[in-house]
């Protein structure tokens, strides 16, 4: 292992180098006086040294991994990484997504960090009805990435970004038109998940849990205490839903940017709530309770029977965690497969002997288990997925896979299905189409 320096407009960067691969971890790019304050990008001098060689995962900022022949103008594309959490938790040095197997096939991967929970996604009276601090540092971010990434050896004109659950929320936001700003060319967007009200909407709720106004400097005189309670507090009152989070989606409202979407299969099996129902043995009261909660969970009340019968057919055995999973998820893939406007392509993922549950496709799309080579099978797995992404990162088409919205009506809502067990891949018609009755796709009817 040795130290590599790369000198950028916002400063000189020491990193380390080794396996092929240089690693810059923890680079600061955001301007933070305090916890709560508006996304300013961090002014540095350009002569000004920074040590990028000690990760730092419990801080606001971004790693980058490069190839290590890596240098000015060699112009490798360029894929970012936004990282999930329920808008809660997460890290820029996520290990699932790690930049090893990307930059040794020649791509540039930056791993992206923003402000979670309260600090994050709490809007304060004069905020811009869509904006979230969050997802502000985000686009603080991406600007980083346009000014320096060059330096890096990537090309600021080839962006990709991928986001997971709700890291793949914010990415799509900022696909809207009113956010958009051409700093990326193409999304991959897995697992996203948006809360079925706005900030507005439950600001009264937060308020009565908070105890004080809504402010920006309440808030900031708030103990770490204090806001953690509060924060449990209201977590728990929207435990089946996203407690924060940029709400409403509105597919229409964004820019013409391909995006590739993606969901398991299962995603939520595993939730504690959908467990304890579906373990109950069958009693008209198990059948109550599970049809009740989904309906409040948003599925239509009259047409829960057709739901039903199709989440039947995938699995009898458990309801109330493909309602759960097919609510906070499934429902939005489908809604953005159908209508953004720009060329789309949907992945789902399969298990044969095991739930596919959510998470369990990252570490193959970003080829971890490539560079862990002790389990073939998932090697292989691992060399397929990522080539799929590293074919969309390049060209903007993932090479092998249909069109979800293809030109002829017979050939819409394709999607590939790929089993991540047993590398079987399969292409099949309308596997979320029993999704669109069962599920308002317009705010009216929404409740916004």
């Amino acid at each position: 292992m040795s130290t590599v320096l790369v000198k950028a407009p916002a400063g000189i960067y020491q990193g380390l180098s080794h396996d092929g691969v240089n690693f810059f971890h923890s680079i600061d790019f955001l301007d933070l006086p305090t916890r709560f304050a508006p996304a300013q990008p961090a002014e540095f001098a350009p002569e000004q040294l920074f040590d990028a060689t000690v990760e730092r995962p419990h801080e606001i900022a971004l790693s980058i991994s490069t190839p290590d022949d890596a240098k000015p103008g060699s112009d490798h594309p360029v894929v970012v990484y936004i990282h999930g959490g329920r808008f809660e938790s997460g890290t820029h040095e996520d290990p699932r997504a790690e930049g090893t197997a990307n930059a040794r096939h020649g791509v540039v991967q930056v791993q992206l960090g923003y402000r979670v929970g309260f600090e994050g996604f709490v809007q304060f009276p004069g905020d811009e009805p869509h904006s979230y601090r969050g997802i502000d540092d985000c686009q603080v971010g991406l600007e980083w990435v346009q000014k320096n990434i060059e330096a890096f050896g990537g090309d600021p004109t080839n962006v990709t970004i991928i986001g997971q659950s709700a890291g793949a929320t914010t990415a799509l936001w900022l696909m809207r038109k009113d956010h958009y700003r051409g700093g990326f060319r193409r999304v991959i967007a897995i697992s996203p998940c948006y809360p079925r009200h706005s900030f507005a909407q439950r600001k009264g709720t937060l308020r009565a849990f908070f105890g004080k106004p809504i402010t920006r400097r309440s808030f900031e005189k708030a103990s770490p205490k204090r806001l953690k309670r509060t924060f449990k507090l209201f977590r728990t009152r929207y435990i089946l839903d996203m407690a924060l989070g940029p709400a409403p989606f509105q597919p229409e409202e964004l820019a013409d940017v391909p995006v590739l979407l993606a969901s398991t299969r299962d995603e939520f099996y595993h939730d504690i709530g959908g467990k304890w129902a579906d373990n109950l043995k069958d009693s008209f009261f198990k059948r109550w309770i599970i049809k009740k909660t989904s309906i409040l969970m948003g599925l239509r009340k009259e047409s829960y029977d057709l739901w039903k019968f199709a989440a039947d057919k995938i699995d009898p055995t458990r309801t109330m965690g493909r309602s759960i999973g097919d609510t906070q998820i499934r429902r939005w893939v489908a809604w953005a497969g159908d209508a953004a406007p720009g060329d789309t392509w949907m992945l789902e993922f399969t298990k044969t002997t095991k739930p596919a549950l959510h998470c369990d496709e990252l570490r193959y799309l970003f080829g971890v288990h490539t560079v862990d080579v002790r389990d073939e099978k998932k090697a292989e797995t691992a060399r397929i997925l990522n080539n799929w992404v590293q074919s969309f990162i390049r060209t903007g088409k993932p090479e092998g896979l249909p069109q979800y919205r293809a030109q002829s009506e017979e050939d819409r809502r394709t999607v590939m299905v790929y089993n991540l067990e047993t590398g079987e891949q399969t292409i099949e018609k309308g596997t979320l189409d029993y999704l669109y009755p069962a599920y308002p796709m317009n705010l009216e009817e929404m409740g916004f």
